[in-house]
């Protein structure tokens, strides 16, 4: 133990220093500790709960890890209790230094797989800690990995989804395998982008499939489709309805998507809408045959028949429940009354709910509702979910009006500037994002192709049917760059 305490216990970088001082002596400090990992593990397994108790996590990052991976890698160590191995990898995935560990990230991201996997820790802490962990290696969040998918299979499949979204929520802008211009001089440099050190070479995260960046996408719908986020869900089953794939084709997955996203339309804008315009023209009609019964109600919602959408809904109850979409369609139904009172606001500025409930019918019974109270508890639910903008007030006479407002009526001059900050605020985190996909996008083979072309078209001022740059794009692996999708 005590040959092995001077490496271990030692702290690469003291105090601020610039990018080569840092990178230089974090990459010495790596060196020793791989002497160490490949001649005297079995000296970590029999002391290794010692200096956990002695290591500090966030400062003595890479140490921590190290031992914290020969305990824990293949399988649990006996030599240490198991709460003690358990309790000491949360509190590291909750504080390592996250520019220590950028320099060793295949062990970093075998602890995030393991976390992930579900089996050594409780659903609900390992959720919360590798969400964590996520953030704390790469806060934009901008990056998908292969430990995303590992934490949106365990969030959803045990029910723990609140504790996801802090990662979960983040907008994905990057993919492994995405071509870097250059390879970063100073893997500790702050201001790198996140896929010039959360790549497969650094790493930090494996190769990421189509199947299983749909998956990742599938499972983030379902999981705000759980908590009623529709715009959220549409957002997640829209980018799986539209995705690249060679020769037009779809997937069952893709088809799986397609059929949510059309029930998830209808509950977010009333209506079913085109698909993306840069959806494959062969994917679309295949949508079509494959989804017919969904389009079916797609076509009755926005139509003022209310028995038979009921109708067309109870015909197909087997469908709905084989494709795992019993509850959405019952979301559908629910929705379409709701829907229908949006609509009154084209034709009256204020309504009496007795003329609500004679002029639109429940999808759920195919009848009208059976007193005004039912129509004032339905309005009050529409408008404490933020679907419904007005207020219900009662004349002198003591006849129920609902008014419709103006969705800018609600907010105050303070709630406006609010609003204001808040966007100007997220504009400025973006700024890098942009940057970094500028930068990728100046140096991707397919873009440089089209430039070249478009310069020698104008040069013979031949007027290019083709304007568009993805008309031009050669169709390949999709971790790797752009791919055509007609």
């Amino acid at each position: 133990m005590d040959k092995l305490a001077p490496t271990l216990l030692a702290v690469p970088v003291e105090g601020p220093v610039d990018n080569a001082t840092y990178d230089a002596a974090v990459k010495n400090h790596v060196q020793k500790l791989s002497k160490i990992l490949k001649d005297q593990s079995g000296d970590i397994i029999s002391h290794g709960s010692n200096f956990l108790e002695l290591l500090d996590p966030s400062v003595h990052s890479l140490s921590y890890l190290a031992i914290l991976h020969t305990l824990l890698i293949p399988g649990p160590a006996t030599s240490v209790s198991r709460d003690t191995l358990l309790e000491k990898l949360l509190i590291f995935l909750l504080t390592f230094d996250p520019i220590q560990c950028r320099y060793a990230g295949s062990h970093l991201h075998d602890l995030f797989l393991l976390a992930g996997g579900g089996d050594i820790l409780p659903p609900s802490a390992a959720v919360e800690a590798l969400a964590t962990a996520i953030l704390r290696l790469d806060p934009t969040g901008s990056m998908l990995t292969t430990a995303h998918v590992c934490l949106a299979r365990l969030a959803y499949s045990t029910n723990n989804v609140e504790p996801a979204l802090q990662a979960i929520d983040k907008n994905i802008v990057f993919f492994p395998g995405m071509a870097n211009p250059t390879e970063p001089k100073y893997l500790c440099d702050i201001s790198l982008p996140p896929p010039a050190y959360v790549a497969r070479e650094t790493g930090l995260t494996g190769t990421l499939k189509p199947p299983q960046v749909m998956e990742y996408d599938l499972l983030c719908g379902l999981m705000y489709c759980s908590r009623r986020e529709w715009a959220k869900a549409y957002a997640a089953f829209e980018r799986i309805v539209a995705f690249p794939t060679r020769e037009g084709g779809v997937s069952k997955i893709m088809v799986e998507a397609y059929k949510k996203w059309v029930l998830v339309s209808l509950l977010l804008k009333g209506k079913l809408v085109d698909t993306p315009s840069y959806t494959g023209a062969s994917a679309s009609k295949f949508y079509g045959s494959l989804a017919k019964a969904y389009t079916s109600i797609a076509v009755l919602f926005v139509a003022d028949d209310a028995r038979e959408l009921k109708a067309e809904v109870d015909k197909n109850t087997t469908t709905w429940l084989d494709d795992g979409n019993g509850g959405l369609v019952k979301e559908v139904l629910a929705a379409y009354q709701k829907w229908r009172v949006l609509g009154l606001e084209q034709i009256y500025s204020k309504i009496s709910l007795s003329e609500i409930r004679q002029q639109t019918t429940s999808a759920e019974t195919g009848a009208p509702l059976a007193k005004d109270d039912d129509v004032e508890m339905l309005l009050q639910n529409m408008i404490i979910s933020g679907m419904l903008s007005g207020v219900i007030e009662k004349n002198d006479d003591g006849t129920t009006f609902l008014t419709f407002l103006s969705p800018s009526t609600n907010l105050s001059e303070q709630g406006v500037a609010q609003e204001l900050a808040s966007s100007a605020i997220r504009l400025k985190q973006l700024q890098p994002l942009f940057k970094a996909t500028r930068d990728r996008l100046g140096t991707s083979k397919e873009y440089i192709k089209h430039v070249i072309k478009e310069e020698k078209r104008i040069e013979k001022s031949e007027p290019d049917p083709t304007l568009a740059f993805d008309a031009h794009v050669d169709d390949e692996d999709l971790m790797g760059g752009v791919i055509a999708t007609g």
